[in-house]
């Protein structure tokens, strides 16, 4: 008797294995009904671009449970990641080139296996400036990341890292802050039966809004992101650099400075810094959890954010009015929920 398929595959490629078109099927049975109205001559498969066998999937219709692709009754397939995120890479990749059409860019995008499979990395190169964009999904210790750079910047006029949740080490960000003044950050958000990448920059004591490609540029000195600052080459100071506006209906305004920006050259307190490296272990030891974990550990993530951004805008009097005492509370109770959490992973 065949053996069913009890893998909860949730992404599929769509017209051959080695297609590079990704898709996050619908859970909701009447979105999935929807979609076969839609794409009656959709077949999908276990791509290879996923790390998958190349077999061809079907898409299951359940009313009282999730939806979800399967392979053929006794198929053999090793893929290592099956849910709604084991296609970023795939998507991340078609955004590029969209925004590579849409802004006139020469340049490609590649993905890149670092022992893990096809969605380790992905690298966009713009071929005539020789520059250089890696979007890191793969975890990396200090050491490899060191490694990876130092090869990447031999022929790269600009180089820029953008890290996903939990990729990069504590060490790789402190060198980050010193180097450029910020780390680039990147999530996905799920719009239909695709995502997109939204992109944002932390600093030590604040970070940008989370902004989708279209309303970043590719400068001469590399990727900008709106209301990002980087470190001028003297002075080691931050300063705001706004890419120039980019014609798109989904363009997001720059925000407007804080008093963090005004205070750039103050340096990070022991408790920013404490927090920033716990949401930094919690987001690597997240990254292989489920959904419920990790969507746990982007909440955190966006509310040690926050905290950072208003902690920073503390003037002279708020320490007199207390309103230090009752921020720095706030961080010590975020700081908690951040190490019970990460117990808990370990």
């Amino acid at each position: 008797m065949a053996e069913s398929d009890r893998r909860l595959v949730q992404t599929a490629v769509i017209g051959s294995a080695a297609s590079g078109l990704g898709i996050v099927l619908p859970q909701e049975a009447d979105e999935l009904r929807r979609l076969r109205r839609r794409h009656p001559a959709y077949t999908y498969w276990c791509g290879t671009q996923l790390g998958g066998c190349g077999g061809k999937l079907s898409d299951r219709l359940y009313v009282d449970k999730v939806c979800h692709f399967a392979h053929a009754p006794n198929a053999s397939c090793h893929r290592r990641a099956n849910g709604a995120d084991s296609a970023d890479h795939l998507f991340v990749k078609q955004d590029l080139a969209r925004w590579a059409r849409g802004g006139g860019i020469d340049a490609r995008a590649v993905l890149r296996d670092q022992g893990s499979g096809p969605g380790d990395a992905v690298d966009f190169q713009v071929r005539e400036r020789r520059q250089r964009v890696r979007f890191q999904f793969r975890r990396l210790t200090h050491p490899e990341w060191r490694s990876a750079s130092e090869e990447l910047q031999r022929d790269a006029a600009s180089l820029d890292w953008v890290f996903g949740p939990g990729s990069a080490h504590p060490e790789t960000m402190e060198e980050m802050y010193e180097r450029a003044g910020h780390v680039l950050r990147f999530r996905f958000e799920t719009q239909g039966v695709t995502r997109h990448v939204r992109i944002r920059a932390e600093e030590a004591r604040r970070s940008t809004d989370w902004v989708p490609l279209d309303a970043c540029a590719m400068t001469p000195e590399g990727l900008r992101v709106p209301g990002a600052r980087r470190l001028t080459r003297t002075g080691r100071r931050p300063v705001v650099v706004e890419p120039p506006p980019v014609p798109s209906p989904a363009a997001t305004s720059p925000r407007p400075a804080t008093g963090a920006d005004r205070r750039s050259g103050r340096s990070a307190s022991p408790l920013v810094r404490k927090v920033q490296r716990l949401v930094g272990e919690v987001n690597a030891l997240a990254a292989s959890a489920d959904a419920d974990v990790r969507t746990t550990a982007e909440r955190l993530d966006r509310e040690a954010a926050s905290w950072a951004e208003r902690y920073g805008r503390l003037t002279g009097p708020d320490f007199w009015s207390g309103k230090a005492t009752k921020m720095a509370a706030q961080g010590d109770g975020l700081a908690g929920r951040l190490e019970k959490l990460a117990r808990s992973l370990e």
